[in-house]
């Protein structure tokens, strides 16, 4: 399940790819089992690493400066 072929397949469709090229390694269920003990169970494709975000200080010096 983790060649680079299936790298961004569901298991049930790992499953059916398996099934039609012959082989029958084990159930969907199973495959699922699997990944959730590997700890490889959420999302299976490379996500987009997203920048920290600085959150912005708001200063006022004198009254009715800042409104939020």
């Amino acid at each position: 399940m983790n060649c680079d072929e299936y790298a961004e397949l569901a298991p049930a469709q790992i499953w059916a790819a398996e099934l039609d090229a012959g082989r029958y390694h084990c159930s969907v269920s199973t495959m699922y089992r699997i990944l959730r003990d590997k700890g490889q169970s959420g999302e299976r494709r490379r996500q987009a690493a997203h920048p920290a975000r600085a959150v912005p200080e708001l200063v006022a010096t004198a009254p009715s400066q800042v409104f939020t």
